[in-house]
C-alpha cells in the first residue's frame, strides 16, 4: 500500500512539474524591444539601412528577432521611405534627422503582452544648404528672391538651409493666372499671394507653378 501511494504521489509531482514548464513557455512575455543599429548617418540620397528589432522575453528569459512582427514608422516626414521588407529604409532627402521606430501592438490574444515602442536615431551628413526645385507647367516664368531660379531655364538652386525664398510667377502668352502646388507631406508655400509664393527651406522642397 505504501508503495502504491508513493507511486501516485510521484506521478502527481511529475505531472505538476511538466505543467509548470508548459505554462511557463506558453505565457512567455515580451518585456522590451531594441532597434539596431541605434544610430545611423546615411551616406546620401538613395542609401539604405536594414534595421532590426530585438525583443527581450521572460518566462523563460530569451532574446528574439521580432523585426517581421513590428510595425515600422518615422517621426520625421520626407526623410526616409519604407520598403516591403520590414525594417528596410531608404534615404530620400539630402538633409534632415528623425527617429525610426518599431512597435509591437497589444491585443487580447497577443502572447507578447503590452505594447512596446523602440526607436533609433537617423540623419544625413551635416548640411548647410537645401535645394529648391521649381516645376513650371504651361506658359510663364518663375524667378526667385534671392536670385538663383529663373524657370524654365534654371529650375533648381541650392539656398542656405532655413532661408526664406520668395518665388514670383509671370504668366506668358495665353495665361493669366498661376496655381501653386507641392507634394503631400511637405511644407510647400508658407505664404501664397496672387502670383507669389514664399518658401521656408528647412529641408529641400519642390514647388509646381501651373500657368492657366
Amino acid at each position: 500500500m505504501n508503495r502504491k501511494w508513493f507511486g501516485i504521489v510521484a506521478l502527481v509531482a511529475v505531472a505538476t512539474l511538466l505543467l509548470s514548464f508548459s505554462s511557463c513557455g506558453f505565457n512567455q512575455h515580451l518585456t522590451s524591444i531594441q532597434v539596431l543599429p541605434a544610430n545611423v548617418t546615411f551616406g546620401g540620397v538613395g542609401a539604405t539601412v536594414q534595421f532590426k528589432a530585438i525583443g527581450t522575453y521572460d518566462h523563460p528569459p530569451a532574446t528574439k528577432d521580432v523585426t517581421d512582427q513590428a510595425t515600422w514608422s518615422i517621426d520625421s516626414q520626407n526623410l526616409v521611405s519604407f520598403s516591403s521588407t520590414p525594417g528596410l529604409v531608404k534615404d530620400i532627402n539630402d538633409c534632415g534627422t528623425g527617429n525610426v521606430m518599431a512597435s509591437i501592438e497589444d491585443s487580447p490574444n497577443d502572447v507578447f503582452g503590452t505594447a512596446f515602442v523602440a526607436a533609433a536615431g537617423v540623419g544625413t551628413p551635416a548640411c548647410t544648404q537645401a535645394a529648391l526645385t521649381v516645376v513650371a507647367v504651361g506658359s510663364g516664368t518663375v524667378t526667385s528672391s534671392p536670385a538663383g531660379i529663373t524657370c524654365p531655364s534654371t529650375c533648381d538652386f541650392a539656398f542656405p538651409l532655413d532661408s526664406t525664398v520668395g518665388l514670383s510667377a509671370t504668366p506668358g502668352s495665353g495665361a493669366s493666372t498661376v496655381a501653386w502646388t507641392w507634394p503631400a507631406g511637405t511644407a510647400g508655400c508658407a505664404v501664397v499671394s496672387t502670383n507669389s509664393c514664399t518658401v521656408v527651406l528647412d529641408t529641400s522642397q519642390t514647388i509646381t507653378a501651373t500657368f492657366q
